[in-house]
């Protein structure tokens, strides 16, 4: 019977407690706005001290980062596992990337606020950026296999950001519903991916 090392177990318990730290963050995210959310509100909901949380974060926008950085590798692996047996439509992607987007407002916050100048260390910058890169190769394959291959990561590019402006404009548009905003940003994000694949039979 394999050993468990007190290092192990301590890893475990830290990773525990980081886990238990970002649930904790996300739950306060989903209710309000999380740039109102204070340390000593994730504490409290954690079960944690004050100081538990600068042992594992310097200020709230590392955690804020980090919270937004599990947001991103939760979309990339949910399209490597659509896309197991062959990489995902055009429409399939940007349906699946509009929903997402729908249904995790703070993430969507969190990126309008990393995107617009939000301040990160240079580490953190670095993390963000190969994260990013995860998404844009996901982006970047469904645009391949729908045979737009030319300039295919600047397209990724223009089609990450065709899809982030279908929000920014109707995410929460006044008078609307959640389930009218939610029908009109599918149709809007199916309308661009029939152009993008216009575009792919027009070169």
């Amino acid at each position: 019977m394999a050993k468990i090392r007190l290092e192990d177990l301590k890893q475990i318990e830290r990773d525990s407690r980081r886990k238990i730290i970002l649930d904790s963050a996300l739950d306060l995210f989903s209710v309000r706005d999380f740039r109102s959310v204070t340390v000593r509100e994730i504490a409290r909901h954690a079960g944690v001290s004050i100081g538990t949380i600068y042992n594992y974060y310097l200020n709230l926008t590392e955690l804020f980062l980090d919270v937004f950085l599990n947001n991103i590798e939760e979309i990339t692996h949910m399209l490597d596992n659509m896309g197991k047996d062959k990489p995902p439509s055009l429409e399939q992607l940007c349906k699946f990337y509009i929903t997402y987007l729908n249904d995790n407002m703070t993430f969507y916050q969190m990126m309008s606020h990393f995107m617009l100048g939000g301040e990160m260390s240079p580490d953190a910058t670095q993390k963000l950026d190969d994260i990013m890169k995860a998404l844009m190769n996901r982006m970047e394959t469904a645009l391949y296999s729908a045979g737009i291959q030319n300039n295919s990561r600047l397209t990724s590019h223009a089609l990450f950001s065709a899809l982030n402006g279908i929000m920014i404009s109707y995410a929460r548009y006044p008078g609307k519903s959640d389930d009218d905003i939610r029908r009109h940003t599918l149709l809007l994000a199916k309308i661009i991916a029939g152009v993008f694949n216009d575009s792919a039979c027009a070169s």
